[in-house]
């Protein structure tokens, strides 16, 4: 009887010819059955040795000097992968990397771009298309990291606060510095980032104040119409390429239509009287600018919406300062009564938004100096702000 000679049986062979259970030559790339048959041929084992190793899996028996060298010759090993590109360069010589650059970026991407946010829609054009456009525009990238080291001082109240301090002021006077130098030459291909960096700065500008111990650089009636006075630098850029900015990925930030939610009666009828009071005032002084004053409260009146949607976001805070018409910011300057009640009912909002990191006290703060400045027959005028953000109770 004639029989069939046994084959050494071959632990290296590829997966087809184990399949067809025949012996296998093993050699690499393509063994010589599969070659002849025109086939598929996979080692068991092969794949991107970041993740496999070198040798897969080791065999319980100890490998001999001949089955180390060629299993060294057939798969790929950190020798050839040190080879790739090698150089004379050394680990001391390689780029450094800012770690806590990097990890600014990171916290602008995981947190502190839904700060300027107001929706969904809003909020993915501040966390992408915002740190895309600061790739191309420096002033913009400092400003971002210069906010996220300001946000990360706030979470951080630990021996590395003042330290996140520091490099977020180190970041914003860098990026202030570059972007003054753009202001007189806005155009298409920078209004994208003037006006992102304008809208940083003004959250900035709030976030820092509450950094500060002294009655000057805090959070008060100076440094809000400061604050405010920045926030126009938006306007002016909007102005200067609105039509540009409108018709770009930054569209969503333009649309500013109230969401539908309930405004309490008392809130109306605040506004109501707010509107009437200064109907008044304007018949008695023609000095007294009627439309710059009816244009505040009607933007007030408009934002409300959001605040009692969201009474955190900075839509309020932020949109009613960028509308306000220069005529009305002289009138608060210069303490007229009038304009500090209009911005009494503001400091009801804002302390609304006393939960958001970068508003906190301003509300309040700036209502008591308010208090403090009017004469006694104005008092009256103000009672609605002073019962709701003393009692807290909105």
């Amino acid at each position: 009887m004639h029989h069939r000679r046994a084959h050494t049986k071959s632990r290296h062979g590829c997966t087809t010819c184990k399949s067809r259970r025949v012996k296998c030559d093993e050699q690499r790339p393509i063994c010589g059955n599969c070659s002849s048959r025109n086939e598929t041929c996979t080692y068991p084992g092969s794949g991107p040795f970041f993740f496999t190793g070198s040798q897969g899996r080791r065999s319980r028996k100890k490998a001999s000097s001949e089955d180390r060298q060629q299993s060294n010759s057939e798969s790929p090993s950190f020798h050839e992968f040190n080879q790739l590109g090698h150089s004379h360069t050394t680990a001391s010589d390689a780029p450094t990397l800012d770690m806590k650059q990097l990890e600014l970026v990171l916290q602008w991407i995981n947190e502190t771009h839904k700060l300027p946010a107001r929706n969904e829609e809003t909020r993915q054009v501040w966390e992408k298309v915002v740190l895309q456009e600061a790739l191309t525009a420096p002033f913009l990238m400092h400003g971002i990291l210069a906010i996220s080291a300001l946000h990360l001082s706030h979470l951080r109240r630990d021996d590395r606060h003042e330290m996140w301090l520091d490099i977020a002021i180190e970041h914003k006077n860098t990026a202030l510095a570059m972007f003054s130098e753009q202001l007189q030459s806005i155009s298409q291909s920078n209004a994208k980032a003037m006006m992102s960096f304008a809208g940083l700065a003004f959250a900035f500008s709030l976030a820092t104040a509450l950094n500060l111990d002294t009655k000057e650089d805090g959070p008060g009636l100076d440094s809000l119409t400061n604050v405010f006075q920045l926030a126009r630098g938006v306007q002016t850029i909007v102005i200067e390429a609105g039509s540009s900015l409108k018709e770009s990925e930054f569209a969503p930030l333009f649309d500013i239509t109230p969401p539908d939610v309930s405004i309490p009666a008392h809130v109306i009828a605040a506004l109501d009287q707010l509107d009437h009071l200064q109907a008044q005032c304007s018949r008695k002084d023609p000095s007294i600018d009627s439309a710059a004053y009816a244009h505040a409260i009607q933007r007030m009146r408009r934002l409300v919406a959001f605040t009692f949607d969201a009474p955190m976001s900075m839509t309020m805070a932020g949109g009613w300062a960028i509308s306000c018409l220069p005529v009305f910011l002289d009138d608060l300057n210069s303490r007229r009564p009038l304009a500090l009640v209009v911005l009494a009912h503001y400091c009801v909002f804002l302390h609304m938004g006393r939960g958001n990191w970068s508003i906190g006290s301003w509300g309040y703060k700036v209502f008591l100096e308010i208090m403090q400045e009017l004469e006694p027959q104005w008092q009256p005028h103000i009672e609605w702000a002073e019962r709701h953000i003393m009692s807290s109770d909105l």
